[in-house]
């Protein structure tokens, strides 16, 4: 897609009306303003320019022009971004601009098979039964329509005929597991007498369907979509495209077992929640959660299976590199049971005192049925814990051995394992040494561990992108994450609320730095050196990428949008700070 058609596209949209689809916003001043919907918003910082048509939040600086906001809050690519504006403006965007997805005639069909069951739910007599039911399971309306809640008519071939007569192809809905062929040779529908869940994919395509039966002489309670080209069970979450703007402003999701489950949270105001659709979790699943949030709560089913299934998962959740609590849910409840025993309410409530990090989870399940008066008992025990805490840091290790010595009643001395022989002594490889970019990101951390005015104006001046190093970009963030609710920084709080690796980093190598150890400070000019560095080397690493693709063969019109990219790059950066502020 072109720069002229990019600017006509942005320039027929109106930025205002286009937030004003997603945020509530008033006027303020020439601007408007409303809560972001990238982050975890208490006070207004999203700024609206119609004059400018562009968007942006003076907090954690995300928005933009149509496009890209559209882009952003809708998880789409840039240029499905762009046609999907150009057809809202009525701007022909012509064959060779979009790049058609091979997949979007069986999306169409499963958006139709979609709208033929919800339609059913409300409009047919068998229908009223399934919709009966929904409402005794303390489901609204809004719900209902939020979940896109279906009903299949009993046995028939209803959707088979309709689609029939819309012009699809008969292979295609056998492919997408909607019909089945009888011997005889005719077409049955393959879901019947079944409450309908669509499932949607990270782009909000309709990919399949799980239906589930109000017979209770029925076998099989649900029935799944078989795996399709565009159906990959395992590589999806229910309700992940639904719940992405409040993932994206809580920081973290909610992970469970069932569709009523999410129905249940989401009725708790907890619409951060998505669900494996009753199957153990995959490292594809972690990934897809990773791509969108640092952290994740598990919230399976409170009984022994629910327990075993969290314990499986939280392995597989932290290599993806995600921080991991668990919620225990009492009486043995899952999340929906609950809710409709005690209320949303109560619900939302078991996030502050029923919540575990996964270490005290995972020494919690080891200890549960152990006998620890009976010999086998203590070693299984032992191994188990000793085991877990392998790969942790100092503070984590103290904290659980000194809780197993106090369950073993022994002396932590007891513990200790025997000394092995001295080692082969290796030659440590020399300490890497800091450049100043590096030097510069190190202390303005350490500066915003000191305050919360200086960690809000850091906030205020750099994206977190800003930062080269990708654990010191995390540490940014757990900092800027930590201030949203305490005004004081206390280290040992702090590291307790991080993952293990940022933890690690923090104490291995922030924390042996001489600017800490000497608690050395700094000086208002010399926080605004430290972040134009910062801001400098970020623009280096992007001159020398444009530099590197202006190099490529590539069409014109990006080679001329990369020379004025690098000439404006190359004027922002004559001003350097006359001399490095540590010196």
């Amino acid at each position: 897609m072109d720069d002229k058609l990019i600017r006509e596209i942005n320039e027929k949209t109106s930025i205002v009306d286009l937030v004003g689809e997603f945020v509530s916003l008033s006027k303020a001043g020439k601007n408007y303003k409303g809560l972001c919907p990238f982050h975890d918003d208490k006070n207004p910082s999203f700024s609206v320019s119609p004059e400018k048509n562009i968007a942006k939040c003076m907090s954690c600086g995300e928005g933009g022009a149509p496009i890209n906001f559209y882009r952003k809050i809708k998880n789409i690519s840039f240029e499905e971004a762009a046609t999907e504006l150009a057809l809202r403006a009525g701007i022909q965007v012509a064959q060779k601009n979009v790049r058609k997805d091979p997949h979007e005639s069986l999306y169409q069909l499963m958006k139709e098979a979609a709208q033929f069951y919800q339609f059913n739910l409300r409009s047919s007599q068998q229908g009223q039964v399934a919709y009966q039911y929904l409402l005794k399971r303390q489901l609204s309306d809004s719900l209902i329509q939020h979940f896109k809640i279906g009903y299949a008519p009993l046995f028939g071939d209803a959707l088979y005929q309709l689609l029939k007569d819309k012009g699809y192809n008969t292979s295609d809905m056998i492919n997408l597991g909607l019909v089945k062929q009888k011997d005889d040779g005719t077409y049955h529908d393959l879901f019947s007498d079944r409450i309908i869940f669509p499932i949607l994919d990270h782009q909000g395509h309709v990919v399949g369907f799980s239906g589930r039966t109000l017979s209770k002489t029925e076998s099989a309670k649900y029935v799944n979509s078989p795996e399709t080209v565009i159906f990959k069970k395992g590589q999806l979450l229910y309700h992940y495209f639904d719940a992405l703007p409040e993932i994206r402003k809580e920081k973290h999701v909610i992970l469970v077992e069932g569709f009523f489950d999410v129905m249940s949270a989401t009725l708790a105001g907890l619409h951060q929640t998505v669900a494996t659709m009753g199957t153990a979790l995959t490292l594809s699943q972690a990934k897809l959660i990773k791509s969108v949030a640092p952290s994740v709560i598990i919230a399976y089913d409170g009984d022994k299976a629910g327990i075993q299934a969290s314990f499986q998962a939280i392995p597989i959740l932290e290599k993806a590199g995600l921080k991991v609590e668990i919620l225990s849910i009492p009486e043995k409840m899952d999340p929906d049971d609950f809710v409709r025993s005690y209320g949303p309410e109560a619900f939302e409530a078991l996030f502050g005192e029923y919540l575990k990090d996964a270490y005290q989870f995972r020494y919690d399940f080891f200890k549960t049925g152990k006998n620890l008066k009976n010999a086998n008992d203590i070693q299984d025990f032992k191994k188990q814990v000793m085991g877990m805490l392998s790969g942790a840091d100092q503070g984590v290790k103290a904290v659980y051995m000194n809780q197993l010595a106090t369950d073993l009643g022994i002396t932590l001395d007891q513990l200790r394992p025997e000394p092995t022989p001295k080692a082969v002594q290796i030659k440590p490889k020399p300490k890497h040494m800091l450049n100043k970019y590096e030097k510069a990101e190190r202390y303005l951390i350490f500066e915003m561990m000191r305050s919360k005015t200086v960690s809000e104006k850091v906030m205020r001046t750099l994206k977190s992108t800003d930062f080269s190093h990708h654990l010191a970009a995390m540490i940014r963030i757990d900092i800027e994450r930590y201030y949203h609710n305490h005004d004081v920084f206390d280290l040992d709080h702090f590291l307790n609320q991080i993952s293990e690796v940022n933890r690690e980093y923090v104490q291995h190598e922030l924390l042996q730095d001489a600017y800490y150890i000497n608690q050395l400070l700094s000086t208002d000019q010399r926080l605004e050196e430290y972040m134009m560095l910062v801001r400098d080397a970020n623009r280096i690493r992007r001159r020398d990428y444009l530099k590197a693709e202006i190099e490529k063969d590539i069409d014109m019109a990006a080679k001329r949008g990369y020379l004025e990219e690098l000439n404006t790059l190359n004027k922002l950066m004559k001003t350097k700070p006359r001399r490095e502020p540590w010196n």
